[in-house]
């Protein structure tokens, strides 16, 4: 599984040490921008094999890229 975050949303770095911790064979990667601004300014947001996900918080998120795994 490939977990791409951009580097602006300011819930990435908490959901990143989340995934980390818990399941450190997820491939993580940070992009400078995912094209997604509208939702990323009020969201916690990844693509997780190319598949946009948003959380509503970032326990949400984590449990959203988990049940893709």
């Amino acid at each position: 599984m490939k977990v791409k975050f951009c580097e602006n949303n300011q819930w990435k770095d908490d959901v990143i040490t989340m995934i980390t911790e818990t399941h450190p064979n997820i491939k993580i990667s940070t992009k400078k921008c995912l094209g997604k601004c509208h939702k990323c300014k009020v969201h916690s947001i990844a693509v997780v094999d190319k598949e946009l996900l948003v959380g509503s918080d970032e326990r949400h998120l984590y449990n959203m890229i988990l049940g893709k795994s």
